[in-house]
């Protein structure tokens, strides 16, 4: 008698973990590069001796995909997502049937939002907990070592699913493998996320260029090594000058005043 089998398509292939990477421009080359935020994450979860998928979307060179692949993931999948609007659309589908998702965090050079975590989380309503250093599995929860300011930790019990970004503040032991690098596997096309694309919804918010985005002045203060370990312990307090009096005049001429103390204005 012949028995029905029903195709691997029509049903969503488990992920245990899964982690998004992507593509990021050097700095001063502008070629595309791995991300060290995003590496950082593949590093952590290739520890959890669990299946790992790597999974991005919109376009990724292969020199890239395989710098990822070179850090001990045998495959990652490469979805199409012809504008970064569609980003969020082109992810929820393979991201449904994942029980932990990492992503990195963005760091202080990149001009990245840093809102996609956030944006799943809600669109999977699942939890997100950010500056994750650490993550053990125990059944189907986790104990997750939580990076707090001033160089305090904590630790959650988190229940799968959920969403995890991993801190700038995780050193995990980079590896670059090329024989993993060539022996990986990169899957390209709809099919890479097992599921059918999302139906698409209204945008949220408003999208500016990187480029437009305004840099934060922050002024350069010399300290000693001493006044710097003193901070770094020491309890968090304010400072600074209240200019309380005076017409709107003064009050300009005493920022412009600070501004080019510190050498964040030239003129």
């Amino acid at each position: 008698m012949n028995h029905p089998m029903s195709h691997p398509m029509n049903h969503p292939m488990r992920h245990p973990v899964t982690v998004l990477v992507a593509p990021r421009s050097h700095p001063v080359s502008q070629r595309p590069t791995r991300c060290p935020a995003d590496a950082r994450a593949v590093t952590l979860a290739l520890g959890l001796s669990l299946p790992v998928r790597l999974l991005t979307a919109g376009a990724m060179p292969e020199q890239v995909a395989r710098d990822y692949l070179a850090l001990g993931a045998g495959q990652i999948d490469i979805l199409p997502c012809a504008d970064d609007s569609l980003l969020l659309p082109a992810l929820l589908p393979a991201l449904r049937a994942a029980d932990w998702v990492l992503t990195g965090t963005r760091s202080a050079v990149d001009h990245g939002s840093g809102v996609l975590p956030h944006a799943l989380a809600a669109a999977l309503q699942r939890p997100l907990v950010t500056e994750v250093l650490a993550l053990q599995i125990e059944g189907a929860s986790g104990i997750v070592t939580q990076a707090l300011p001033r160089g305090a930790r904590r630790r959650l019990r988190v229940q799968a699913p959920a969403l995890l970004a991993v801190s700038a503040a995780a050193a995990p032991a980079l590896r670059h493998s090329l024989a993993d690098a060539m022996a990986g596997r990169i899957r390209h096309g709809a099919g890479a996320g097992d599921t059918a694309p999302a139906p698409l919804g209204p945008p949220c918010g408003q999208r500016v260029p990187a480029n437009q985005r305004r840099q934060v002045l922050q002024a350069t203060i010399v300290q000693s090594g001493h006044a710097r370990m003193l901070g770094a312990i020491a309890p968090a307090t304010t400072g600074g000058t209240i200019v309380r009096d005076g017409t709107a005049h003064t009050k300009a001429q005493a920022v412009l005043d600070y501004l080019r103390r510190h050498s964040l204005v030239s003129f």
